[in-house]
């Protein structure tokens, strides 16, 4: 009995040894790295997206802060003891208005950011899928999400991907709004 259990032992012990060296044929990870804040912040997508938000609210951000620096002047002129009370309760009705008008623009151009940051993030993802298989990467990491402390500079995929989000970008400039936030399917 003895002699079936060690031989089980033995058996066990080097099928575990033929594991190990089957384990050891499997092909290294290839890891990247990006940093998407360079790509969202570089990339001409990115440009243009800021120029787009600046040329639809840039006279109405204007137009409120011109108000909100018109109220603080006023401001002035109410702490004289002799301010009437109507100019008081005037200063307040503005003052409201002028948050009131301030929070739905914020709201607007909230909305419009939230649209603009969910094709990028899509138009980013493509780009890494396309770079990161044409250069034989099998995992890409953001570097600016945090745990990355250290990675060799020849992971570095970040100026690839800005390249492959431009590309990209130019490639769909020309289409409907619509279809240009969509990239390209990624290629099989």
């Amino acid at each position: 009995m003895a002699r079936l259990l060690m031989s089980l032992a033995a058996f066990l012990f080097m099928g575990s040894v033929c594991l190990a060296a089957d384990a050891s044929t499997v092909p290294a990870a290839r890891i990247g790295v990006v940093d998407m804040q360079t790509v969202a912040t570089d990339s001409e997508p990115a440009k243009a997206a800021k120029a787009q938000m600046e040329a639809k609210y840039g006279k109405e951000r204007a137009a409120l802060e011109k108000q909100g620096n018109a109220l603080k002047k006023q401001v002035e002129a109410l702490k004289n003891p002799k301010a009437k009370e109507q100019t008081k309760v005037d200063f307040i009705k503005a003052k409201q208005k002028l948050d009131n008008d301030t929070r739905a623009f914020l709201r607007k151009v909230e909305q419009d950011e939230v649209k603009l940051r969910q094709d990028m993030v899509t138009l980013v993802f493509s780009a890494t899928y396309e770079v990161a298989r044409a250069k034989g990467f099998n995992f890409v990491v953001d570097v600016t999400a945090g745990g990355v402390l250290y990675a060799d500079q020849s992971m570095d995929l970040t100026q690839d991907v800005l390249a492959e989000v431009n590309k990209i970008y130019a490639a769909n400039k020309d289409k409907k709004p619509e279809e240009a936030s969509k990239p390209a399917a990624p290629k099989k």
